[in-house]
């Protein structure tokens, strides 16, 4: 093989990891604090690097300071930039480690950028180039044996730059260009001023009719108005914008091709993975990843089906009333054989309704797939996505996990179908069959991993118990829907728009116009300008800056309620109306693996948000009803959940005691706070009492207690200091809760699921403080969530047992909603009692609320 140099960007590939995770929610940092989000993402865009460029030499080039030869020419050359984060700042002599400990050559020059010195050897070096950077100034540098890897998202999407596209892609005719380009137009990332006035595409004319910079000034006489005003008095700064935008060629840099020769260093590498508690990577350095071929075969043959094996189902990314189905593959992890849907056969009939074990990604939907197609099997043993997604709640697609086992193909189903429930790819078999054996391949992988870390992380049995069974009830809730009537709906619809143009005539009357009262650039003008309100936060018209104008014009409510009943009508009156299929019912997703508490979720539409207590929007509960007149709806509700969870987490005796005695703890706890009898508690010392009460579940500060109840930050301290006084041990448990996340970057619910909370470690006094309620809350949160899964199980495995045509149709926060068959009311009751009653076992009652109503307005 002739030799490949690549020539790495280093200071641009680190920013741009860095940047890709900042802010995503995927902060990274050891146990005693160094972050190191920016060196995990330079890694693995480095690995995917060498893996996808296949390069004999690497090289990576730094920034050695801030002074250069092109700041002494222009002292404002990168001024403007902002000092870098700190937390970026302490990663850099990290990256340098890593790449000491890989065995890769790295240099850097005081006096000089990166830019000059990979110039320099892409000039210097008698052989292929390849750059990578995510600068384009580095373009420049393209010439019959160097190419340049523009970074757009990641090593994944990579712009290749050679003389043959530079034109098309970049509209220069050849690289040199470039620096005429910058000189005109100048950079705003570097400070490069340019010509004032010139943009990029009246730079790019003028190169594309004199060549250069100097062409243009040449031909100067030839162009007329203000763009030739702007050139004359600007000559200067347009040469200095391209000596500045000019990469040096010829510097002094004392190495050659053969400093860059490099070898994986397995052990070196694995000391810097344990150190910087980069585990994962560890891992990955002998790991060698052997695909498996995939046959496509009209009959699978017999003595494979005799085993336990992984399915995986062909289909389009859409909801499972519209997938299109085109057939099957099963895999162990030594042969794929696939399976067209018009040869599936009575053999593997057989084997989906065997008592194998049976593992695939995603099982609910496989059900659903099933269903619609008619053919039956047994529940499977093994949903790859929810073991994946309790490792590593960030894990929640098979691409997400293909990325975590750092494999080198795509499996993300919305750039191969479209996304999901949108317009449709057109993807033809040969397209969708690669990517069917790259799904099977990820998913050996992924289960070689998984099971080992789901055992060691002590997850079976939250896995096992919880949430596979979990995954079967949330697929028949699905698949039996709840029943609407769209005539409530559209009667609600007309309600609301009636209310709506009452409302817009009134807002027009105050501000003496109408205008797009859904258009906030038209509403600021209204409000700040014409009207003349306090701008409170850049012209915004956020509910947030609303609420605090309320008492500086009418027109405010008018806005708010306005708001209100525009939501309600496109979200609920209106917008569920799509959602009703032919069977009268909706037939919506429920989500296990979103939320990082372990919570359920809901889409297409979103359930949980009916439970709002807004009276209007608590009228589009009337159109949820019972499946046939024969049925009635039975909803039940816990009670305090979240309260009764901390009072057995934190084995807090006064709370147990309280709740054991059935003593309201709202009052109990009003009791505590302002020394006085249960008979003298008014409403108001209740009200400020389960505010406190509340407060504890999230970790609330005195700050935020105090802005919650509209007291003085001093009132809200003693408020707090009596609350921990009267329950001691509550204080003790929330400060266990934050030193384990401190020192493990992440806390435990009552089954052991795992809550990663990174902002405990961050630098950020704000991300802190987020971090420290986070670390407080979730193990409440996620354990009351466990509960009622386990009232779910229980209760469902009590009426099938029981024969009982009862179904559970929704699960919205804390409550249950059944469509009970009347002539089974008190089998059910006795049942769903029992489930609630008996979820789990906690040093306090569970206790619940329910009710029977025709519709689910009337269950509360």
């Amino acid at each position: 093989m002739s030799n490949r140099v690549l020539l790495i960007d280093g200071n641009s590939v680190l920013f741009r990891a860095y940047y890709a995770t900042a802010y995503s929610g995927a902060r990274m940092s050891t146990k005693d604090g160094t972050p190191t989000n920016a060196v995990y993402g330079f890694i693995n865009m480095f690995n995917k690097a060498i893996e996808t460029l296949k390069p004999t030499h690497v090289m990576v080039a730094w920034d050695a300071g801030k002074k250069t030869f092109r700041t002494e020419e222009y002292k404002e050359y990168k001024g403007t930039r902002k000092p870098v984060d700190p937390e970026l700042k302490a990663q850099f002599p990290i990256v340098r480690e890593f790449l000491d400990s890989y065995g890769i050559f790295r240099y850097e020059q005081e006096g000089i950028e990166a830019d000059d010195i990979i110039g320099t050897l892409s000039t210097k070096l008698d052989c292929e180039c390849l750059v990578l950077t995510g600068d384009n100034d580095l373009v420049q540098l393209v010439s019959d044996h160097t190419k340049v890897y523009l970074m757009k998202n990641g090593i994944s999407n990579m712009e290749m730059i050679t003389l043959d596209n530079i034109e098309e892609l970049k509209g220069v005719a050849y690289p040199k260009q470039i620096i005429d380009l910058k000189g005109l137009m100048g950079d705003k990332s570097d400070n490069i001023p340019g010509v004032p006035g010139i943009g990029t595409k009246t730079a790019q004319k003028l190169l594309a009719s004199y060549d250069s910079v100097e062409g243009v000034y040449e031909h100067i006489d030839e162009l007329k108005g203000k763009m030739k005003e702007r050139l004359v008095e600007n000559k200067d700064l347009a040469f200095l914008s391209k000596r500045l935008a000019t990469i040096c060629l010829d510097c002094d840099v004392p190495c050659d091709l053969s400093d860059f020769t490099y070898k994986c260093n397995d052990l070196a590498l694995n000391a810097f993975y344990e150190k910087y508690e980069m585990h994962s990577f560890v891992k990955k350095v002998h790991k060698e990843i052997v695909k498996i071929d995939m046959e496509v075969v009209e009959t699978i043959p017999s003595a494979f089906l005799t085993q336990p094996l992984a399915v995986f189902v062909d289909c389009d990314n859409d909801i499972f009333y519209k997938q299109n189905f085109y057939g099957i593959a099963l895999f162990n992890k030594e042969k794929i054989y696939y399976v067209k849907k018009d040869n599936i056969n009575d053999d593997l009939l057989a084997y989906l309704v065997s008592d194998y074990q049976k593992m695939a990604f995603d099982v609910k939907e496989v059900y659903h797939v099933l269903t619609k197609e008619k053919i039956a099997f047994k529940p499977f043993d093994y949903d790859l996505k929810i073991a994946s997604f309790l490792i590593d709640n960030e894990t929640n697609s098979l691409n997400k996990l293909s990325d975590k086992l750092d494999m080198d193909y795509e499996v993300d189903r919305e750039i191969l179908f479209g996304k999901f429930g949108g317009k449709k790819k057109d993807v033809n078999e040969e397209e969708r069959l690669s990517y069917v054996k790259d799904a099977c391949n990820t998913l050996i992988e992924g289960y070689q991993m998984v099971s080992k870390e789901l055992i060691n992380n002590d997850l079976a049995h939250l896995f096992k118990n919880i949430e596979m069974p979990i995954s079967e009830i949330l697929f028949e809730m699905e698949e039996v829907g709840v029943k609407v009537d769209v005539n409530i709906l559209s009667t609600l619809s007309d309600k609301v728009s009636a209310k709506l143009n009452s409302l817009e005539k009134a807002i027009f009357e105050i501000s003496g116009e109408e205008f797009n009262i859904n258009s906030p650039k038209q509403l600021a003008g209204i409000l700040f300008d014409k009207l003349g309100l306090k701008d409170i936060k850049k012209r915004s018209t956020s509910v947030e800056v609303l609420e605090k104008l309320r008492d500086e014009s009418p027109i405010i409510d008018l806005l708010m309620e306005y708001r209100k009943l525009s939501k309600l009508n496109s979200t609920y009156a209106l917008g569920l109306q799509k959602y009703i299929l032919d069977d009268g019912r909706i037939h919506g997703l429920f989500h296990q693996n979103l939320t990082q508490t372990g919570r359920l979720s809901s889409s297409d539409p979103n359930m949980q948000n009916l439970s709002v207590r807004d009276e209007d929007a608590r009228e589009i509960r009337k159109a949820f009803v019972a499946s046939d007149d024969h049925h009635i709806l039975y909803g039940v509700d816990y009670s305090q959940i979240e309260l009764r969870i901390l009072a057995h987490m934190a084995h807090e005796d006064n709370m147990i005691e309280a709740f054991n005695e059935g003593i309201d703890i709202h009052t109990k706890t009003a009791m505590e706070l302002f020394d006085c009898t249960s008979d003298e508690v008014d409403s108001h010392m209740r009200r400020q009492a389960k505010a406190v009460n509340f407060g504890m579940v999230y970790g609330q500060s005195v700050y935020g207690l105090s802005s919650e109840l509209g007291i003085s930050f001093n009132d809200a301290k003693k408020f707090m200091d009596k609350y921990f006084a009267s329950y001691p041990k509550i204080k003790g448990f929330m400060d266990e809760q934050v030193k384990f996340c401190e020192e493990n970057g992440y806390v435990l619910t009552m089954n052991k699921r795992r809550r990663y909370i990174p902002d405990i470690k961050s630098r950020n006094y704000a991300k802190k403080e987020f971090g420290r309620r986070a670390s407080m809350n979730a193990p409440i949160q996620g354990s009351a969530s466990e509960v009622i899964k386990l009232a779910m199980i229980k209760i469902t495995n009590l009426l099938k047992e029981n024969n009982l045509e009862t179904k559970l149709i929704m699960q919205i926060h804390d409550e249950l909603v059944f469509d009970c068959l009347e002539s089974e009311k008190e089998q059910v009751m006795a049942i769903v009692d029992e489930g609630m009653k008996h979820a789990c076992d906690l040093l306090v009652p569970l206790i619940y609320e329910g009710s029977f109503s025709k519709d689910y307005y009337g269950c509360k």
